[in-house]
């Protein structure tokens, strides 16, 4: 009988310190808002790779309008921003990350 309520103490324990350990990562996810009440969305760090790598600009629109911060407007300005820079040393990694700062008018990405 003693062995069996170990048993269930320990288990409580470990979940406990398990449910604690999953809001202790919800806190820190709430916390990467930006000051825009942006959060920042991966797939834009996605598009860019693929920029600089130089996949078409169609691959790369179809990446933003998955995207809940842009429409096609956006799209369009960000890819007109990033476009000469295709060239740069870095394939213009930086370059689309800055356009897409500028056309969201917010330091969301960097």
């Amino acid at each position: 009988m003693g062995g069996i309520l170990t048993t269930v103490v320990l288990i409580l324990i470990l979940l406990a310190v398990l449910y604690s350990a999953k809001k202790i990562y919800d806190f820190i996810d709430k916390q990467k808002v930006t000051r825009a009440g942006y959060y920042e969305d991966y797939g834009i760090y996605k598009a860019a790779q693929m920029f600089a790598n130089g996949a078409p600009a169609d691959e790369i629109r179809e990446i933003l309008s998955n995207s809940y911060e842009f429409d096609d407007g956006r799209i369009e300005q960000t890819m007109l921003l990033a476009l000469p820079h295709r060239n740069d040393s870095d394939g213009g990694y930086s370059a689309f990350i800055k356009a897409v700062n500028q056309v969201l008018a917010e330091e969301v990405y960097s």
